[in-house]
């Protein structure tokens, strides 16, 4: 073969071949990633059985249980009263932050648990650099030490609104929960209910909400930055939790 003909040749295979992989490309199925990209948002598995890097928290206070949950160790701790209490070994955190978003995970409480879906937070300050939907065993707390404040009840947006509706499972059984954030907008569902519905502009007043009722918060909620971390709490008594996953969304 000639050296012209063997250009030829080389030049029809290239052609050749850079058709057949675009003929490829153009077949392939979009995944879901690739058309929730082409929306504006993304959605990523923080957790599903397995511990990532996607998370930080105190050195092995938080692990993997034997059913594949998240959930956070124990201690005793002396407090200023003298008296010996029980609770989690701290908090745990996103390392990323995230501003708008759809949380969607499942969680199931122990009797008296008392935890917390922390969002928009500071991990230096999040009580008071950030926000808090509460989730509780209402019945057992309630039954030790009477009507408590709706505004700290399970699904509460914490001291500051209550939920409408008590959607909640049994302790012991898992419940699905969304937490939606578009802007001041702040959604939170339970098990397919709306449980609350927030509009974090209404609160222009340090130590106040919208009702007049007070709270604990020493700067008006509609002034916070409206981007953080996402975190867990473990006041007291067992929380799991499983399932987590976060969406991004389009601004």
């Amino acid at each position: 073969m000639n050296l012209n003909a063997l250009r030829r040749a080389t030049s029809f295979i290239g052609n050749l071949t850079r058709y057949a992989l675009l003929t490829c490309l153009l077949l392939l199925p979009i995944s879901d990633n690739a058309s929730a990209l082409d929306s504006g948002s993304a959605t990523i598995a923080l957790f599903h059985g397995e511990w990532s890097g996607l998370w930080e928290c105190r050195e092995n206070a938080w692990f993997v249980d034997q059913d594949q949950s998240l959930t956070c160790r124990m201690e005793q701790v002396l407090q200023k009263n003298g008296k010996i209490r029980t609770r989690g070994m701290g908090y745990l955190w996103t390392r990323n932050t995230y501003s708008d978003f759809i949380l969607d995970l499942e969680y199931r409480l122990s009797p008296k648990a008392n935890s917390g879906v922390f969002f928009r937070a500071d991990p230096a300050n999040p009580v008071q650099g950030g926000f808090e939907i509460q989730l509780l065993d209402n019945a057992s707390v309630e039954e030790a030490a009477g009507r408590m404040d709706p505004k700290k009840q399970n699904g509460a947006l914490y001291d500051c609104q209550s939920p409408s509706v008590d959607s909640a499972l049994p302790v012991g059984q898992w419940n699905r929960l969304r937490l939606t954030c578009r802007g001041q907008h702040v959604t939170v569902e339970i098990n397919g209910k709306k449980v609350n519905d927030i509009d974090l502009s209404q609160w222009v007043t340090a130590r106040k909400n919208p009702d007049g009722s007070v709270n604990k918060f020493e700067q008006a909620l509609n002034t916070r930055p409206k981007t953080g971390r996402i975190g867990f709490q473990n006041h007291g008594n067992q929380v799991w939790f499983r399932d987590i996953k976060v969406t991004n969304l389009k601004q």
